[in-house]
């Protein structure tokens, strides 16, 4: 996991929640990644329509994004290498590559850009992941 980029960056409170979140997807800790989001927070991973969000809607609110937790939060199946952040206005921009592993553990990647919105509480209210589906199927090996 390479996140020191974000972790010496200036501390913000987005850019805080957007370390805690990929350190606890690492870790494959769904429950406690869940606890970072505000009761009414979307998640929108990937953004857009895709084979696991047709409508492209998104998760919305915490039962919907405890179904997604179920699914992808999993020990050893992500890695980060963030190559830049940006902070300002209560959020969070964090750009790089996403490394993942399935189930049948073929490993693919993706360029990832993923936007973290938090509220006065430092919940998080949006998680918005923006890399592209069809690419990303091409990359598993």
């Amino acid at each position: 996991m390479s996140i020191d980029l974000v972790k010496n960056a200036p501390k913000t409170p987005a850019r805080e929640a957007s370390i805690q979140s990929m350190e606890l997807a690492v870790a494959g800790d769904g429950e406690g990644w869940l606890a970072l989001f505000a009761d009414d927070a979307v998640v929108q991973d990937p953004y857009g329509p895709s084979p696991w969000d047709p409508e492209g809607r998104g998760r919305i609110g915490k039962e919907e994004i405890r179904d997604f937790c179920a699914a992808f939060i999993k020990p050893d199946s992500l890695r980060f290498q963030v190559r830049q952040t940006l902070d300002g206005n209560g959020a969070c921009v964090n750009v790089g590559t996403i490394i993942t592993k399935g189930e049948d553990g073929r490993v693919g990647w993706n360029e990832v850009v993923n936007v973290y919105e938090v509220n006065d509480e430092g919940k998080i209210t949006l998680l918005r992941s923006y890399w592209d589906f069809a690419a990303n199927q091409k990359t598993f090996f």
